[in-house]
């Protein structure tokens, strides 16, 4: 199972009133977050993130396409979350 860690994590809302944020480590977090916490629709690039983040478990993508994909669907549905001052990209 490809756990390979992001360059740089990626934090997202979360819908849990314990917490207010999600950090996502890995692609299997990803899809942990993707299956479980999603509160936006399951538009194309939902489903393209979970996807690429499946293969990255299955060792088929790497880890940082995961994360790419991961990013720009959370920032699509308005779930990204940022730091005033801060970005998710990788660097």
């Amino acid at each position: 199972m490809g756990l390979r860690n992001f360059a740089s994590p990626v934090t997202l809302k979360s819908n849990v009133k314990s917490t207010r944020t999600f950090r996502v480590n890995n692609a299997a977090d990803a899809l942990d977050y993707l299956e479980r916490f999603w509160r936006g629709a399951r538009t194309r690039e939902y489903r393209r993130a979970y996807a690429v983040c499946q293969s990255a478990v299955e060792n088929l993508a790497s880890a940082e396409a995961a994360r790419g994909y991961l990013v720009a669907a959370a920032e699509g549905a308005g779930l990204l979350y940022r730091r005033s001052g801060h970005s998710q990209h990788a660097q």
